[in-house]
């Protein structure tokens, strides 16, 4: 999509930065972004002056090792993980943050807190301490979209209502920036809620 405004656009200049949840948040605040795509780990979606639309909802999946005894499920709930080492993949770069809360009351609700080995924001390592079999992780389902020959690694649904991340598109209420409106105008489901 981002390709079809650029070629209806060629003037507008698109760039495209990988940051934590927590710069993403912060980026916008401080105009050095004019929308992100993110999972909120901020509570951004509070703020009085942001405009956001929620644009996916992708479904979380464990991670696990080939040689796992849950290798061959067709699906996992969170109860299940219980006595797991957890590799834990945080949206922000402390590891304290509204998304975190989030993910740790769902640990709550399946009756245990989870025992938690590593934490980061970097999916790549998380992937590549799993296929090592120092523990397994619970990722959003959009990164194993991607992965081909993953080595060692195996996905498994995760199922429940709550087993997702919801993605948002974010932006300032009161931004005068001509080229973010033309972008919010070619995308009609960007309209704020």
């Amino acid at each position: 999509k981002l390709r079809a405004f650029h070629l209806e656009y060629p003037n507008i200049l698109l760039t495209c930065y990988r940051c934590d949840t927590d710069r993403l948040a912060a980026g916008l605040f401080n105009n050095e972004y004019d929308i992100i795509f993110t999972w909120d780990s901020t509570n951004i979606l509070q703020e009085h002056t942001i405009s956001h639309k929620i644009i996916e909802r992708a479904p979380l999946v464990v991670a696990l090792y080939s040689g796992h005894p849950f290798a061959q499920r067709s699906a996992l709930n969170r109860r299940e993980l219980k006595n797991e080492a957890i590799l834990y993949m945080t949206p922000s770069s402390t590891g304290d943050s509204f998304g975190d809360s989030h993910f740790m009351d769902l640990y709550k609700e399946a009756g245990y807190q989870p025992n938690i080995l590593f934490r980061s924001n970097d999916v790549e390592s998380i992937l590549m301490m799993v296929s090592i079999e120092e523990g397994i992780s619970i990722i959003p389902s959009y990164v194993t979209h991607k992965l081909t020959n993953a080595e060692n690694l195996v996905f498994i649904p995760l199922i429940g209502e709550e087993e997702v991340v919801e993605i948002i598109a974010a932006w300032k209420r009161s931004s005068g920036n001509l080229a973010l409106q033309q972008f919010l105008g070619h995308y009609p489901l960007l309209k704020s809620e």
